[in-house]
């Protein structure tokens, strides 16, 4: 589901060129959630946003279900991205003036369904935030907002999931929420690719990550 193929990628610093990536190559199965571990500023964020289709890589090759996204046009790796792809970040980036629905619909805007608000609450059941529906985040525990954007991040029913720290504010409840809604998304055959600097006891197989290489 996700290929990464000696991708390496650079940026120009004070000092002059920062390796952030350094010839990195792995797979991600569908079934399988790959856990990359390591300290902060090795790399991993870097490699997240180039999984994601959003950070082009200076060399190397990057295929998710068998497409090289940055081979593609704006718009059709945004399609790709939109179709494919569930991100589950740390800091939640839900839209601060749109309801706890409206959020979890955003996905809706790019790919069209019919089924779209059905979709929607049948989430918003699942993760307990039916009388949160009409709440704006601010209004919201940190548990309910990392839980609406774990909805959102599944509302398109991507075959790919990309986390980013996603119990790194959370209270083990709720962290715990989290780490079993990936495992079980791999359990039902999709793949998730997970970042972190903690130990987790549910990845089927964990990376570590050191100076931009694995």
């Amino acid at each position: 589901m996700l290929k990464f193929d000696n991708v390496t990628k650079t940026f120009n610093g004070p000092q002059g060129e920062i390796k952030a990536l350094d010839a990195v190559s792995f797979t991600v199965e569908p079934g399988e959630l790959v856990d990359i571990r390591g300290p902060s500023g090795c790399g991993k964020s870097t490699l997240l946003l180039t999984a994601g289709t959003l950070l082009q890589p200076t060399t190397g090759t990057v295929t998710i279900d068998g497409e090289d996204p940055y081979a593609l046009s704006p718009n059709g790796r945004s399609a790709l991205r939109a179709s494919t792809i569930g991100f589950v970040f740390q800091q939640f980036h839900l839209v601060p003036y749109l309801s706890v629905i409206d959020n979890i619909l955003l996905p809706s805007a790019v790919r069209k369904d019919a089924r779209a608000h059905d979709r929607a609450l049948e989430l918003l059941n699942r993760f307990g935030l039916e009388h949160r529906g009409h709440h704006v985040p601010a209004q919201l525990s940190v548990g309910e907002r990392q839980r609406t954007a774990l909805a959102r991040a599944l509302f398109n029913q991507p075959k790919l999931l990309l986390a980013d720290e996603p119990t790194g504010n959370l209270d083990p409840e709720n962290g715990e929420i989290v780490l079993n809604t990936l495992k079980n998304f791999a359990a039902e055959g999709g793949a998730v690719l997970l970042v972190t600097h903690d130990t987790t006891d549910c990845a089927t197989r964990t990376l570590q990550m050191l100076n931009g290489a694995l």
